[in-house]
């Protein structure tokens, strides 16, 4: 290959030294390949794009829920009994007393149960309210509701009938209930409630073996085979308004009608189990050392 040669007019007046300093910066040499032609450069690779940031949505795609065949066919609770309800402080204590009297004439033995519950109002701005209304039921065909949101303190005859040695109280999520009345009202002992009161769904599954945490309607639904009604425009309404409306008196009565069927199911179950296990037969040790 001849060697490459400026031409004359870059050349003239010029010494080697600048001519070098010229070719290095004038001249580019490209790269030959094996049939002596310049080398075709390689394409760039192509940038890599930043990934695009998805917009944020408020659409969600609803997931297609199964319906639950096991309540829909399930009859709602209905209840036809007396609902008693009281809003001074003469006649909340005066009930009180007159179901204390009921409690002390009873003839048997054993604890007499008394569904017990609590209403309240709540709000999103500000948590929960006081303690507004009292639900109880010693028998399914009457209840008691007590308004407490218009008391400063509790009658003394609402505290013994809540502390009389022969009631006992009962309800789901029950102790959280006492929790609550104990913080509105300091006369009340927590304490001395809870150590006194029958969780129903704790009972329920020493009862079948299992570990489940039970609201009310769930409870109801497995054990009594109903629904109960959580209508939200109820449920949340305010409970320490006066007077109360058919809707919450009837919402609040089945609440704890709904407790004593329950408690009345339990009990019936404990005892089939008491009375299976008293006649099984005893096995005699000679057969069980034959066994062995």
């Amino acid at each position: 290959m001849s060697k490459r040669t400026l031409p004359l007019w870059l050349r003239a007046g010029k010494s080697d030294a600048d001519l070098k300093k010229n070719v290095e910066c004038a001249v580019v040499v490209e790269p030959l390949n094996e049939n002596n032609k310049p080398a075709v450069p390689a394409p760039a690779a192509p940038e890599e794009e930043p990934p695009k940031r998805r917009l944020r949505s408020n659409y969600q795609v609803e997931e297609s829920k199964q319906p639950d065949l096991r309540v829909e066919y399930l009859p709602f609770v209905s209840y036809t009994g007396a609902i008693e309800y009281y809003t001074t402080f003469q006649d909340v204590a005066f009930s009180c007393d007159q179901m204390m009297q009921w409690v002390e004439q009873q003839q048997e033995d054993r604890p007499i149960p008394i569904a017990f519950d609590l209403e309240w109002p709540f709000s999103f701005q500000t948590g929960p309210g006081r303690t507004a209304l009292m639900q109880l039921c010693a028998a399914p065909d009457r209840c008691l509701l007590l308004q407490l949101s218009c008391l400063q303190k509790l009658p003394a005859a609402l505290l013994q009938l809540l502390y009389h040695p022969r009631v006992l109280l009962h309800g789901v999520n029950v102790k959280n209930d006492f929790r609550k009345l104990a913080r509105d009202f300091p006369a009340v002992s927590a304490d001395l409630l809870i150590e006194r009161c029958v969780e129903l769904g704790q009972w329920y599954n020493r009862l079948h073996g299992t570990t489940g945490i039970w609201s009310l309607a769930r409870l109801v639904e497995q054990v009594l085979r109903q629904r109960v009604s959580k209508d939200k425009r109820v449920r949340m309404s305010k409970w320490n308004v006066l007077p109360l409306s058919d809707d919450q008196k009837l919402y609040a009565a089945i609440d704890v009608y709904v407790g004593q069927l329950l408690y009345m199911k339990l009990a019936e179950r404990q005892r089939q189990q008491e009375d299976a296990e008293n006649s099984a037969p005893e096995v005699s040790p000679e057969i069980e050392r034959k066994e062995n």
